[in-house]
């Protein structure tokens, strides 16, 4: 059975008449009258029988026009989500991170150019509070970030987690607390701290002062250059989730160690992919996202 035999008898069986439904696809009353025959016989079955009102499908007819209609159904389908995959496909694509996945967001911008090059991006970096702004406003299609649970209950915002991480404390690798693997609340007391300007870490800071006593801060900063400046001259160590140091490279090379941080109580935080449901960009952002998780998923 052949899509051209398929479109014959559906449309064979919506005008009755072959003369119709051979007019109406442009080609010969015999070559749909011959096709027919071919497919009936293809069958050893009668597709069609003629009658007063016309050309109608016999039972078995019904069935096999039925299917046939599913079929070229799903393909126009196909073709109508290629041609708008082929379309958005010349689109620019904005996405927001928070830092410390930086560097799996650029390889997958890397991989992804290499099988779609009409493709074009804009990469911001910001912390989580902004990123959800500029979603909200449309200024970003896709915004990786840190959400305290699994969910978001705003409307018109979808959220999809990848991961899911704790608060770990960075110091530098000359730190006598460096050999170290964990790090007691007391221990911490009597550091100073540079810490990112993102809210997660404001809400950690403002449960454990309440718990375990307040911190020491020497400031705080959207700047991660920063930050590794004052870990760099031991004027203070850091903490964040453990999922923004994955990609940094003073964690990769040994310079920046991470501690767990023993006998507090954390609520877990999700690192995620959010975007607006009216995303105009939504195919080719669920592709993006895909090709990202295959660099990231190798994380420790």
């Amino acid at each position: 059975m052949k899509l051209e035999q398929m479109h014959y008898i559906i449309e064979v069986a919506k005008t009755k008449s072959l003369t119709m439904a051979a007019n109406n696809l442009n080609v010969t009353q015999s070559a749909v009258s011959q096709s027919i025959a071919s497919l009936e016989s293809e069958f050893g079955l009668p597709i069609f029988i003629r009658s007063r009102t016309g050309v109608v499908p016999t039972k078995e007819g019904l069935s096999i026009i039925q299917t046939a209609l599913e079929v070229v159904t799903k393909l126009q389908d196909m073709k109508e989500r290629v041609l708008r995959l082929s379309q958005t496909m010349q689109a620019e694509l904005q996405v927001a991170s928070i830092p410390g996945v930086m560097s799996s967001l650029v390889k997958t911008v890397s991989s992804f150019k290499n099988d779609y090059p009409d493709v074009s991006f804009r990469i911001i970096e910001a912390n989580s509070d902004l990123i959800m702004q500029e979603i909200r406003q449309n200024k970003v299609d896709l915004g990786l970030v840190g959400m305290r649970g699994s969910t978001t209950n705003e409307a018109g915002i979808t959220f999809e987690p990848i991961w899911e991480g704790k608060i770990v404390v960075g110091v530098w690798q000359n730190s006598p607390l460096a050999a170290k693997k964990k790090i007691t609340p007391a221990e911490m007391r009597k550091l100073s701290f540079a810490l990112y300007d993102e809210t997660y870490i404001h809400d950690f800071l403002h449960d454990f002062s309440e718990d375990h006593g307040k911190l020491s801060i020497l400031f705080r900063s959207n700047n991660p250059n920063a930050i590794a400046t004052a870990l760099k001259e031991n004027l203070a160590a850091t903490f964040g989730y453990d999922f923004s140091f994955f990609d940094s490279p003073y964690a990769l090379n040994g310079s920046l160690v991470m501690l767990e941080i023993d006998e507090v109580e954390q609520i877990p935080i999700q690192l995620g992919w959010v975007r607006s449901d009216t995303d105009k960009n939504v195919q080719i952002s669920n592709l993006f996202i895909q090709r990202f998780l295959q660099h990231f998923q190798n994380k420790p």
